[in-house]
Formats: structure tokens, C-alpha cells, sequence
């Protein structure tokens, strides 16, 4: 009863303070679905309504031919080999645009910051080999000093950006870009040509098609599309090629495997560790076979009994009576009838039983049991 009246009090004065919450602010966790996974989602659908035919994949399909711009990130060229297949696929009349950075689906824009340059990210063979040929440089400043109209918003979306404006075909349009990234190319086209020490735009023609480096992808990802010139920039790009389909490759061309060692690379080599300590302590050594010392008598029962249970549960009790009837067989020959008779007369059986013990199948432990007892009788006769 103390006790209970003791919790009633604490619960009153309990009661008595108000619950107050107090609102310290809001995450933004960006798109959710399939817009998460693919940052181009609002640029492919765009562009399906302008009458375009665009499609977005992880991976580089085979439907070259049908294909008029491909937008890549700059960490798909993994390999040379894939720099040489979009070197032929351009010359073949295609046109590649490649975001040097920000271009990867890891990236959350409600969240993450800019993506780093790629070139510091990892070995590129294929990005370094396009690099070589088209003659571009990448540098990078702390403070970028870019011509154009610096702005900075509130919200999720408030990390500065500079919008740089051009006139050459595209006309007056105004890009959004982030990053320090600045770009130059020996031999081709500049976009910004009057900004010191770079650009964040350059491009080279090649074969019959041509190629377009971004120094980041932010007017191509989804958050940014309504912003600036971006749509109309994306509607040029669409408007200006051949005929065919527009192409955002948001994933990697990296293999399962390649992947798994990148981002797990401890937890693989602590699993070969693991893997080879067990193989070391069950697979038997290389050498010359050694007689077992450790010799443990058995007794002749337990022996047997074994084996009759082997023989059971493989089905083969005919195994135990078999030699049994070949030696009887073998001793005694002569035609069936009177090789019968003449058993039952020297055992005192009768034929019935003779016939059983010579030919009958047992079908459990019991009839094998009488079957050997007919035939022991049959030899000592």
C-alpha cells in the first residue's frame, strides 16, 4: 500500500509539467526511389517531353548506333579499354560529354558536398588516355575567380556556384558550376575563352563526332535542371547532333568484383586470410604415407555387427548368404529336383525348406537370421 501510494505522488507531480518540444531544425534527405539512384532522372524525363527519345542506364549497352549524346562521368573510364570504345563510338559520329566531376549517383545533393576531383579519387587509365590525346588540362584553384555572377541561396541547395555565360553556337546562356575545377585544351574550342587561366567548359571535334568536357555536372543533375540555362542548354545538346537516342550513364564500369575490393577492400583480405588458414589446416600435407601408430584393437562382434548394419542400410543382407549357397552349389551338383530331395534326405529338412534356403530373398534382419541358420545345417549335413 506504501509503496502504491509513493508511485500515485510521483506520478501527479509528474503530470504537472507541461511536455514542451522545441523544433532545432530539419534534415534534408534529398529524392527518395529511383530518383536517388539516378541523378539525371529530371533531365531524362525533359527531355521525353520535348519530344526526344532519352533513356538513362548503368551500364554502356551495345546500341551504339542508335545512340546521338552520351552523358558519362569522368570515373566510368576506368580502362583504356573503354576510352577506346567511346574514341570509336565518337568518331563514328556520336558526341560524349563527360563531367570531369559531381557526375557520380553516390553523390546526394540535398547533403553532400562537390565532389572532389576525380583525378585525386583513383587511378582513371581510361580518363588519363583521353586526357593525353585532346590535349586537356585539369588544375584546380582554392578561390576560383571566374567571370560571371556569383550567387549564394538558402536551403538545402545553398553551396555557392558561379554562373558562367558564353556566346559562341550555344548563344547567351548562363551555367551553374561548382567546384575550383578549370579546364584547357590545346586543340579545339574554349567556352568562357576571355576567363583567365581556363575554363569550365571545353570541347574537340573527333571523327565525325565530337567531344564536350564539363568540369562539373551540376546543370545535368536533377535539383539544378530548372535553374539557369540548364534545360535549354540540355534541349541544344539534343537539337544540335544526329538523330538518335540521349544517353545518361549514372553508374560504373567497374566490375562486382572491382567494386567489392574498392569500397571493402579490409573485410576481402581478412577473408582470404581466413580462407587460407583453413585450407592450411585441412587440406593433408605433400609427402610419404605414414603408418598409423595409434593402433585400437576392436573386438571381432563389434566388427561384424558393423558391417551388418552397412549391409542393412545399403540394402544388400543377400550379401552375408550368397558364398553360403555358391559352396553349397559348388559341392553339390546334379539337376534341381533331385539335388532338392537329395539335400532334404542327408539334412533332415524337408524340401520346402531347401528350396527356401537356396533361393528365397530375405527382406529384413529376421528372415536373413533363419536363412544362414538353413544353410549352416546344409553344409554340416
Amino acid at each position: 500500500m506504501r509503496w502504491g501510494v509513493l508511485f500515485l505522488g510521483f506520478l501527479a507531480v509528474g503530470c504537472q509539467n507541461d511536455l514542451k518540444r522545441e523544433k532545432v531544425g530539419e534534415i534534408p534527405l534529398g529524392y527518395r526511389g529511383e530518383a536517388r539512384l539516378n541523378p539525371y532522372l529530371a533531365a531524362e524525363r525533359y527531355l521525353e517531353s520535348k519530344g526526344w527519345s532519352a533513356d538513362s542506364s548503368r551500364t554502356w549497352s551495345n546500341d551504339d548506333r542508335e545512340t546521338s549524346v552520351i552523358f558519362m562521368p569522368g570515373s566510368f573510364l576506368q580502362t583504356k579499354g573503354m576510352a577506346r570504345r567511346a574514341l570509336e563510338w565518337i568518331s563514328e559520329g556520336g558526341t560524349l560529354v563527360l563531367t570531369i566531376s559531381g557526375g557520380e549517383p553516390e553523390r546526394n545533393d540535398f547533403t553532400d558536398s562537390w565532389s572532389g576531383p576525380v583525378a585525386e579519387e583513383g587511378d582513371f587509365a581510361g580518363l588519363d588516355e583521353l586526357y593525353e590525346l585532346f590535349g586537356v588540362g585539369v588544375s584546380y584553384r582554392d578561390e576560383p575567380d571566374f567571370e560571371g555572377e556569383a550567387v549564394e541561396e538558402d536551403g538545402p541547395l545553398s553551396r555557392s556556384w558561379e554562373v558562367a555565360r558564353t556566346g559562341r553556337d550555344f548563344g547567351e546562356m548562363a551555367l551553374e558550376f561548382e567546384g575550383n575545377a578549370v579546364l584547357t585544351i590545346e586543340s579545339g574550342w574554349t567556352w568562357i575563352p576571355e576567363m583567365a587561366g581556363g575554363s569550365r567548359m571545353v570541347g574537340s571535334g573527333y571523327g565525325e563526332g565530337e567531344i564536350i568536357f564539363l568540369a562539373h555536372a551540376r546543370p545535368l543533375r536533377s535539383p539544378y535542371l530548372a535553374r539557369a540555362d540548364h534545360a535549354r542548354f540540355l534541349e541544344y545538346l539534343a537539337a544540335n547532333q544526329r538523330e538518335g537516342k540521349l544517353v545518361f550513364l549514372y553508374g560504373s564500369s567497374t566490375s562486382f568484383f572491382g567494386l567489392l575490393w574498392k569500397k571493402g577492400w579490409m573485410v576481402v583480405i581478412a577473408g582470404l586470410g581466413a580462407l587460407a588458414a583453413w585450407l592450411w589446416m585441412r587440406i593433408p600435407r605433400f609427402g610419404p604415407v605414414l603408418r598409423d601408430r595409434d593402433v585400437k584393437p576392436v573386438k571381432y562382434g563389434e566388427s561384424l555387427t558393423a558391417a551388418a548394419r552397412f549391409l542393412w542400410r545399403t540394402g544388400s543382407l543377400a550379401s552375408l548368404i550368397r558364398p553360403l549357397r555358391e559352396r553349397i552349389e559348388l559341392e553339390n551338383e546334379g539337376e534341381v529336383e533331385t539335388f532338392y530331395a537329395r539335400l532334404a534326405e542327408q539334412s533332415g529338412m524337408t524340401r520346402e525348406e531347401v528350396r527356401e534356403a537356396l533361393t528365397m530373398e530375405p527382406r529384413d534382419h529376421g528372415q536373413t537370421l533363419n536363412l544362414v541358420e538353413k544353410l549352416q545345417r546344409l553344409l554340416k549335413r
